[in-house]
């Protein structure tokens, strides 16, 4: 495959871990960060370093949005510059409001610049292994044939979810489900603890029956160790959170069980764990103490 010019805006957890992927094929890559001493690890002959999205965005073919709440990519697009771009394709791949990503397809399909959305999952390890799980919204499967190696190169699988704003739709129900599991396990804990039932039973329990999941497999180890280091920000899962709440009250479905967890949310937000990784609620309602 011949090099393409990538221009990527974000180069966080995720945004890094894409970058590397690229770069490793040979593709030309221009990556834009609010910090751009944060990132010199990355330079290197096919990647060049911005402090300012217009320049991170001129000549390249294909733009990534790589970013988090919806103002920061407002900003990024409608006050940066990046409007000026004779880029042919746009992809979104943070998790943004459905509204927000209606009106960026509208704004660039006035461009012609073809926009979709491919919010990803899998935090960081799978963007640094090449293992994320895109969720895609496009026009068609056809038209996304041109960029698909972007997916290949970076991803495990790519689920087409429909038109423009599915894949966000799709995106934010997951990361609901998630945040969710997540709580009922503390929660699972918190019970067995209040009955003199020691959390490590229960985690060996839960290890062997039907109630494992992914989330148990991946997040217990951080939890029983007290680490929470950061793979999926709480910060950000409750900015999805809030998006998959909007949603909900928006289309009046009743979201009975998850509604609940805005409040929790809220609570390790105000306990100072914004930057940390979720599952660092533990200490919001499990309490469990790290293994001595």
């Amino acid at each position: 495959m011949s090099s393409r010019k990538i221009a990527i805006i974000g180069t966080g957890i995720m945004g890094r871990g894409i970058a590397n992927n690229l770069s490793k094929e040979g593709h030309s890559l221009q990556l834009y960060a609010r910090s751009p001493e944060k990132i010199q690890d990355l330079k290197s002959d096919n990647i060049s370093i911005y402090g300012n999205i217009q320049e991170t965005v001129k000549n390249s073919e294909i733009i990534i949005l790589c970013l988090t709440e919806d103002h920061v990519v407002e900003e990024s697009v409608f006050s940066s510059g990046l409007l000026e771009t004779k880029a042919k394709y746009v992809i979104d791949m943070g998790t943004t409001s459905l509204s927000l990503t209606l009106k960026l397809n509208n704004t660039f399909q006035k461009q012609n610049i073809q926009f979709l959305d491919a919010p990803m999952t899998g935090s960081k390890n799978a963007a640094r292994d090449g293992q994320i799980l895109f969720m895609v919204g496009a026009k068609s499967k056809a038209e996304i044939q041109d960029i698909s190696f972007i997916f290949e190169v970076c991803g495990k699988n790519t689920v087409y979810c429909g038109e423009v704003g599915d894949g966000q739709k799709a995106k934010i129900a997951l990361n609901m489900v998630q945040a969710g599991i997540f709580q009922v396990y503390m929660e699972g804990f918190l019970l067995a603890k209040s009955q003199g039932i020691d959390p490590s039973i229960l985690k060996s329990i839960l290890e062997q029956s039907a109630a494992k999941s992914g989330i148990s497999e991946f997040k217990f180890p951080f939890v029983f160790s007290g680490n929470y280091e950061t793979h999926f920000a709480l910060k950000n899962m409750y900015k999805d959170l809030k998006h998959a709440l909007s949603l909900g009250k928006e289309s009046g479905t009743e979201l009975s069980l998850c509604s609940g967890l805005d409040e929790i949310y809220r609570a390790g937000m105000d306990a100072g764990f914004g930057e940390k990784d979720y599952c660092s609620l533990n200490e919001v309602t499990a309490k469990i103490p790290p293994a001595k």
